[in-house]
């Protein structure tokens, strides 16, 4: 027993002066001077101020315990103290207080695109022809985002997000919004406003940090799916994931200095995302219903030769005077361990287009600020686009899915510990048709035929993620048009202009980092 004793009172003369120094020492490295006495500590002290002498065994052996609690305590409580003020890693620092509900973490990402843009039929001329710079065309580079900004959160159940991007030497924006979780991201609702895209598209949803090709399908350029200003109701799956319900009203794009900003949008997409067996399926349909803006109504359908090396357009409408559109589409997808397949369809439906004759008494009318430019027409055409495509990793991974878009893929095998990252390669045909007639004639010109010209692109893609974070990206396209505005650069002199065809070769590469 006596044994015993010493060795116990040993233990507390140890702990008694070594702990108490430990501690302070590594609460003066973990954070600034404290400006009020810490109630842990003054704990401590209270319970070794009664360390007076005691004759009695067992009331030392108490008295030493109460020590020991008294010091742990305040270990526990420097411990989580320096917990809280610790950043965790998720591709960049994130500093996060969970019981006030802080949160801030910056995000950022850089595309760097090199390419050559062939010419039409691999005939090289100088100046314009057919309204075709190609001066324009030909080899190129482009930082294509160079972007800066931070996600959130803040008490109350709020979320925000942030980005700017600074390409070209100029300032424009990406996603900028404030979010509500209700019941604190419990509940299936969310409401949020701000700047981000109407919900057009599966390959609009998709951040394109993540996509299979360098740029979005041509449905996304040719039928302007831009981010505008707006409020959404958002429904989604938390617990499974299975199913996602997005609607919005939008108004114009934040990068306009008008303040004439009539035109409105309202947007709807729903998606049914189920497992059968070892498959991940998408299953979705969009809506969009868009009013063009009083001051200047009218719409120009075009896209560019899939890349943004370049600005020339081969295929375009022109601006086609008219009230708005409306928008319909249809979405499939389905992921298999390194296997992908996905398609969307979209039809648009112009609306309330005016005629010749319209379109002169409108501008001579005073007394309305109604007004329609572009080019007339004799009825309401329609355009329609898509595309197919398959895509599969080489090394195992997996294309991730979330929400009702594809997200950042987990590189199995890391180049940074000794692995090759991940290898993707895809295959895709894309499809555009801007072609209508809208009045019985003859005639391939407006106001009864829009011949905004057909583009068929096959395209192959190669993508390798050295990191979760780091992107090397080459891809070739074959582009074959027919009609267009671009017509006369065609060879082929003796098809009627809606019906020439030209084509050109396209390669492009992209480095890309974000975090």
């Amino acid at each position: 027993m006596k044994l015993k004793l010493v060795a116990a009172l040993l233990a507390s003369s140890a702990l008694t002066f070594s702990a108490p120094a430990w501690a302070q020492d590594l609460a003066a490295q973990a954070q600034p001077e404290p400006t009020e006495p810490d109630q842990s500590d003054a704990t401590a002290d209270q319970a070794i101020a009664q360390a007076a002498p005691v004759d009695d065994a067992e009331a030392k052996i108490e008295l030493m315990q109460a020590q020991i609690e008294a010091l742990q305590d305040s270990i526990e409580q420097l411990k989580a103290q320096v917990t809280k003020v610790t950043p965790s890693w998720k591709g960049a620092p994130q500093y996060e207080d969970k019981e006030a509900g802080w949160s801030f973490k910056p995000k950022g990402l850089l595309q760097y695109d090199a390419g050559y843009v062939g010419f039409p039929d691999g005939d090289e001329r100088r100046g314009t022809v057919s309204g075709l710079n190609y001066g324009n065309l030909g080899w190129n580079t482009r930082a294509r985002r160079l972007t800066i900004g931070a996600d959130g959160t803040i008490p109350g159940g709020f979320r925000y997000s942030a980005e700017f991007n600074f390409a070209q030497s100029l300032v424009d924006f990406e996603d900028v919004f404030l979010a509500y979780d209700f019941k604190g991201g419990k509940s299936p609702l969310t409401v949020q406003a701000g700047y981000f895209y109407p919900f057009s598209s599966l390959e609009t949803m998709t951040s394109s940090k993540y996509t299979s090709f360098m740029e979005r399908a041509g449905i996304t350029d040719a039928f302007s799916h831009n981010r505008r200003i707006g409020a959404a109701l958002i429904a989604t799956d938390k617990a499974t994931d299975r199913w996602t319900f997005q609607s919005g009203i939008f108004s114009e794009e934040m990068n306009q200095e008008s303040f004439n900003r009539t035109g409105w949008v309202f947007a709807a997409r729903g998606v049914f995302s189920p497992n059968l067996g070892s498959a991940r399926l998408h299953l979705g349909a969009n809506f969009e219903h868009r009013t063009n803006k009083k001051e200047a109504q009218s719409r120009n359908y075009q896209a560019r030769p899939m890349t943004q090396i370049t600005d020339q357009r081969f295929i375009s409408t022109g601006a086609l005077s008219s009230k708005g559109d409306d928008i319909l589409g249809l979405e499939v997808a389905a992921i298999l361990k390194s296997f992908h397949v996905a398609a969307e369809a979209q039809k648009v439906w112009v609306r309330g287009t005016y005629t010749p004759a319209e379109q002169a008494a409108l501008l001579l009318d005073p007394d309305t600020n109604t007004t329609p430019n572009g080019t007339a027409l004799n009825g309401n055409p329609g355009f329609w686009g898509g595309y197919f495509e398959l895509g599969y990793y080489l090394t195992g991974e997996t294309r991730a899915y979330k929400g009702g878009s594809f997200g950042r893929v987990k590189v199995l095998h890391p180049f940074n510990e000794g692995g090759w990252g991940a290898f993707q390669i895809n295959g895709r045909v894309d499809y555009l048709d801007l072609n209508d007639r809208v009045a019985d004639s003859a005639t391939v010109t407006a106001p009864n035929y829009v011949n905004g010209g057909k583009q068929v692109a096959y395209q192959l893609s190669g993508i390798w993620n050295p990191t979760d974070y780091v992107r090397l990206m080459a891809q070739y396209s074959h582009i074959n048009v027919t009609g267009g505005p671009r017509f006369l650069v065609s060879n082929d002199t003796s098809e009627p202009a809606n019906k020439r065809e030209f084509d050109s070769d396209v390669f492009t590469m992209r480095a890309q980092i974000d975090f």
